[in-house]
C-alpha cells in the first residue's frame, strides 16, 4: 500500500515516546477517531466558555501566547 504516511515510522516513534501529555493526547485522538467529534461530548458550559474565548481572541482581547510564555519563564525559571 502506497501512503504518504509511514505507519511503521509512527509506530516506532510512539514506542519510544516519553512525553506523557503527548501520549494522552494520542490516546484521546485514537478514542475519538471512531466515536465522532469530542465537541459533541463536552458539557454545554464548556462549549460556551470555548466559544467565548475564541470570540475574545478574534476581537484581539486576551494575552498572546508569547507573552504568557515570557511571564511563565520569568516567574518559574529565573
Amino acid at each position: 500500500m502506497n501512503s504518504i504516511v509511514d505507519k511503521q515510522e509512527l509506530i516506532d516513534w510512539i514506542e519510544v515516546l516519553d512525553n506523557e501529555a503527548l501520549l494522552v493526547t494520542l490516546q484521546s485522538m485514537k478514542n475519538n477517531a471512531s466515536g465522532g467529534d469530542f465537541w459533541d461530548e463536552l458539557p454545554e458550559e464548556a462549549k460556551q466558555a470555548i466559544n467565548k474565548a475564541k470570540k475574545e481572541a478574534e476581537d484581539g482581547k486576551g494575552i498572546p501566547h508569547r507573552k504568557v510564555m515570557e511571564e511563565m519563564r520569568e516567574r518559574f525559571l529565573l
